[in-house]
């Protein structure tokens, strides 16, 4: 089994999301889902545990992309 995230309060933010993919780096992942045809929900953005992404892939799935902080 690998890491779990887990959330801690109002879930209203995350419903949305089929599932959350921790990554080393959010460059690579970005041109790999711009090169797939993902919609990108939410651009790269700071929040508490490090940089994050949303995106949309052309099956209508919606991802984070969590890059945690060092």
């Amino acid at each position: 089994m690998g890491p779990f995230l887990l959330y801690s309060g109002p879930l209203e933010r995350y419903v949305s999301q089929n599932a959350t993919v921790i990554v080393e780096s959010l460059t690579p992942v970005l041109d790999a889902l711009g090169k797939a045809g993902a919609e990108i929900l939410e651009a790269p953005n700071e929040v508490p545990n490090g940089t994050r992404i949303v995106a949309r892939h052309r099956d209508g799935s919606v991802f984070e992309y969590m890059q945690p902080r060092p």
